[in-house]
C-alpha cells in the first residue's frame, strides 16, 4: 500500500498520463526493488506505467533531476529505454510505460557469454549519442561521501580502506594516463537496470552524464571473470588490448567503491526497510575478482 504521501504524489503523476487520467478503473500495487526511490505499477485497462516517487535524499546523493530528465528525452528518442510519459521537475516523481514481457536480468544472465556482448552493444549505442550538460565524477563523489561519513562516525566495514586505497591508485594512475573523450554514460549500470524482452532496454538515468566510456564497462568488468572481461571488450571494441584490459582493471575499483559508499550514505536517510550496510558488504564480496 502506498503512504498518503505516496498517493497524493501517484494521484498527481497519473493526471499527466493520458491512459491513466481518463480511466475509471486506475489501480496501484507498490513494486519491489529500488534502493532510493519507491516505485509502482499503475494500470488503467490495458494501460500500464511504472510510477516512480523519486527519493528524498536525491540532493544527498548528488542526482541531477534536471539533466536526468534531458538524457531520457535522448535515449528514449533513440529505443533505447520505454517511453517516460511524465517527469516532473523538480523533484523527479515520473511515469513509465511499462514493459510486461520484459524481466529484469538475473546476475547470471547479467555474467553469461550470450548476454556480455548484447550488453556491451547497448552501451556502444548509449555513448553515441548527443553530449548533455553536466558531468559524472566517481572520484568527487567518494571524497565527498567519505567525509561526510567520517563527521558523522558513521561505522564502515573493515574491508572498505584497502578499496579506498586501491581508488587512491587508481586516481593516480588515470592522472597519468592521456585523457579520455567523456561521451554520454549510464554510469549506473546495474543488472537490474537491464530489462529483456527479446531486446534489452536500459532503465533508471539518475546518474546519467558525461564520462569516460570504460567506466560503464567497469560495471559489468566487476562481476566478470577474466575471460568475460576480455569478453566485454570484444565485444565492445571489436577486440582486446593491453589497454584496454588495464583501463578497465584500474576503473573496476572505481565503480566498486562507488556503489559501496553510496550504499553507506544511505544508512542514515534512504528506505527505512533496508540494510545498507549488509548491502555495502555484499558489494565488499566482489573484491577477490579485484585480484
Amino acid at each position: 500500500m502506498a503512504t498518503l504521501r505516496d498517493d497524493a504524489i501517484i494521484q498527481n503523476v497519473a493526471v499527466r498520463v493520458p491512459e491513466l487520467a481518463h480511466g475509471s478503473d486506475l489501480s496501484v500495487r507498490r513494486l519491489t526493488g529500488g534502493l532510493t526511490n519507491r516505485n509502482y505499477l499503475a494500470g488503467a485497462g490495458v494501460s500500464q506505467y511504472v510510477i516512480r516517487v523519486a527519493g528524498e535524499n536525491g540532493p544527498l546523493l548528488g542526482i541531477d533531476r534536471a539533466r536526468e530528465k534531458d538524457v531520457i528525452g535522448i535515449v528514449e528518442a533513440a529505443g533505447i529505454m520505454p517511453r517516460v510519459a511524465a517527469f516532473i521537475l523538480p523533484d523527479g516523481h515520473s511515469a513509465t510505460r511499462f514493459v510486461a514481457e520484459a524481466h529484469a536480468l538475473s546476475i547470471d544472465e547479467f555474467t553469461s557469454p550470450s548476454m556480455v556482448p548484447r550488453i556491451a552493444a547497448t552501451l556502444r549505442d548509449v555513448h553515441s549519442l548527443s553530449h548533455v550538460e553536466g558531468v559524472f565524477d566517481p572520484f568527487a563523489d567518494i571524497e565527498r561521501w567519505m567525509n561526510l561519513l567520517t563527521s558523522k562516525g558513521t561505522p564502515l566495514p573493515s574491508r572498505l580502506e584497502p578499496l579506498l586505497e586501491l581508488v587512491a591508485s587508481s586516481k593516480v594512475l588515470r592522472s597519468q594516463q592521456p585523457e579520455q573523450e567523456k561521451v554520454l554514460c549510464h554510469n549506473d549500470p546495474y543488472h537490474l537496470n537491464f530489462l529483456d524482452d527479446g531486446s534489452l532496454w536500459l532503465i533508471d538515468w539518475e546518474y546519467a552524464g558525461m564520462n569516460d566510456p570504460m567506466y560503464d564497462l567497469a560495471g559489468i568488468g566487476y562481476t566478470l571473470d577474466a575471460a568475460g572481461r576480455d569478453l566485454l571488450l570484444e565485444a565492445y571494441f571489436g577486440s582486446v588490448t593491453s589497454e584496454h584490459q588495464n583501463a578497465l582493471e584500474v576503473l573496476i575499483p572505481v565503480y566498486l567503491c562507488w556503489n559501496v559508499v553510496w550504499s553507506l550514505v544511505q544508512i542514515d536517510g534512504g528506505l527505512s526497510w533496508f540494510d545498507y550496510f549488509s548491502y555495502s558488504e555484499k558489494l565488499l564480496d566482489w573484491m577477490p575478482a579485484l585480484d
